[in-house]
């Protein structure tokens, strides 16, 4: 079981201005959040946010010989996700997620190939807007499709949509091997590259109050292609369990952002 709470509101201006002069105060302008609600994208019972639950179940399959960092085996999920109309949503939600991971040994002990494949989807009902950007497993619930832990150097929440499908492909090389202070210990460089996009649009409502200008200027009719990145990481580790990464990524289109630098621990998948 899984709980959201989500509280959204527009730029607090008055709360910026406080204590500044009135020639370096901030002008009162509507920001996109505010359009979004004028237009009727964003609706009365979602603009300030809401609390919600889900309910999930599935199947894991894992095979993997090493959970840090794996070489061989398989790691696949099958999720269900179940949100009822009495806990906060406009009427019943599913949705499912299908995610696999395989791991390769090329020359043993040195080199191996990982990838991940993601595909999730609503299948029935309305999923309230603030809510489409989590990827959700078996084991952790993300914020945004782009970033950290998804897309790496692609803006994190740039992909949105009630269906979204991913993949990682990613090297993995150990320079270095060998052993300090009695215990084991490697350096591994990585390179990448991460691929996504919407394979079911989140479908926009607009009233009667948005004119032609403001689509033209505030919505992109073009049709929706594969947003790309590609980067390189390094990798220390202690005793195979123990691992701080350090990844950056390069998005290959510029409406998708510039660039991230991610350090954490444990590879991405």
């Amino acid at each position: 079981m899984t709980y959201l709470g989500t509280k959204i509101a527009p730029v607090n201006i008055e709360k910026l201005n406080e204590g500044k002069e009135d020639a370096d105060k901030l002008p009162e302008v509507d920001g996109l959040y505010d359009n979004y609600v004028k237009w009727g994208v964003i609706s009365d019972t979602e603009k300030d946010g809401g609390n919600h639950t889900l309910f999930k179940t599935g199947v894991v399959y894992d095979t993997r010989d090493n959970e840090p960092n794996p070489n061989k085996g398989i790691w696949a999920e099958a999720l269900l996700f179940y949100g009822p109309s009495f806990l906060g949503y406009e009427n019943n939600v599913t949705s499912m997620l299908l995610l696999h991971r395989q791991y390769f040994t090329l020359v043993p002990k040195r080199l191996s190939f990982a990838y991940r494949l993601s595909y999730q989807t609503k299948l029935s009902g309305d999923m309230p807007f603030y809510m489409l950007p989590y990827f959700t497993d078996s084991k952790d619930i993300n914020d945004g499709f782009g970033g950290a832990k998804t897309m790496r150097g692609i803006l994190r929440n740039r992909i949105v949509g009630d269906g979204v499908a991913f993949g990682n492909f990613e090297f993995r090389w150990k320079i270095l091997n060998t052993v300090l202070f009695n215990q084991n210990f490697y350096i591994a460089l990585s390179a990448f590259s991460d691929v996504g996009r919407v394979v079911d649009p989140y479908k926009l409502n607009f009233n009667n109050t948005i004119t032609n200008a403001e689509r033209e200027t505030w919505f992109n009719a073009d049709k929706e292609s594969l947003h790309i990145s590609y980067g390189a990481g390094v990798h220390f580790a202690i005793n195979d369990n123990f691992i701080v990464a350090l990844d950056y990524g390069v998005a290959a289109k510029e409406q998708d952002g510039t660039s991230g630098m991610y350090i954490g621990l444990n590879f991405l998948y």
